[in-house]
């Protein structure tokens, strides 16, 4: 069985929402639910709203940053009746952003307001701390690549389609000369590795609930990270033109 590689219209995103979420929680992968929570168990509008901001996104880009969904399907389909196998958002930086803040607060918002949300904010500001930490010591404030999304499903994993959505990404970033940096899960460390990615730094996340909230935020707080954690994970770099 042969893949192929190719580019995803905006009409096709919440299609790829959907087929990414049925990827990362099979099974599941704890940071995932960090990034993209289901609020009041409601599956179908959780997939909707992201869907629906990733669509915004395509039709309003960043200046300063190229967004590409791409998605692997079988090479044997027609054009009008294509098996959907994996997906990656491939994201090229031309200027980093100065809004850290902004940032964490934003990726924050996705959660309930409350101890929910004062938890993922913390979070958030861990991660995004280690990762610039990392980035700017290396790459420093330049341009650089990175990943949004990733992921094969899993009825077709081990049959090198992560290998053919890498490759797409990583030939670009090599004729601009850009370093990628990406945050992994654990299990998918290996795979990272296999493609030129070194390890620079491993979180354990552990945030820590502030002093002063009341009953019922300090028990959203605990509900939350009750839920999610323990959540690890694992920043890497691939310098531009690393095999």
């Amino acid at each position: 069985m042969s893949f192929k590689v190719k580019d995803v219209s905006v009409e096709e995103l919440p299609d790829m929402v959907a087929a990414e979420r049925y990827a990362f929680e099979t099974p599941l992968q704890p940071i995932f639910r960090l990034y993209c929570p289901i609020v009041d168990n409601d599956r179908p509008k959780a997939i909707a709203d992201t869907a629906a901001k990733e669509q915004e996104r395509a039709r309003n880009p960043d200046v300063n940053e190229e967004d590409i969904w791409i998605k692997a399907v079988s090479a044997q389909d027609s054009e009008t009746d294509e098996t959907l196998v994996g997906g990656a958002q491939w994201l090229f930086i031309s200027k980093g952003s100065s809004d850290l803040e902004g940032h964490i607060e934003s990726l924050a918002k996705r959660h309930p307001e409350g101890g929910a949300r004062l938890f993922a904010a913390q979070s958030f500001r861990i991660l995004c701390e280690c990762e610039a930490r990392n980035r700017l010591a290396i790459t420093g404030s330049g341009p650089y690549a990175t990943l949004g999304s990733f992921f094969t499903l899993p009825e077709y994993r081990k049959l090198g389609i992560g290998h053919l959505l890498m490759q797409w990404g990583l030939e670009i970033a090599d004729e601009r000369g850009l370093d990628v940096w990406i945050e992994a899960a654990p299990p998918a460390v290996p795979f990272y590795e296999r493609h030129g990615f070194v390890q620079k730094e491993v979180t354990h996340l552990q945030p820590q609930r502030p002093d002063g909230l009341s009953e019922k935020v300090a028990a959203e707080w605990d509900a939350t990270a009750r839920s999610l954690l323990p959540i690890n994970a694992v920043t890497m770099c691939r310098l531009a033109g690393s095999h």
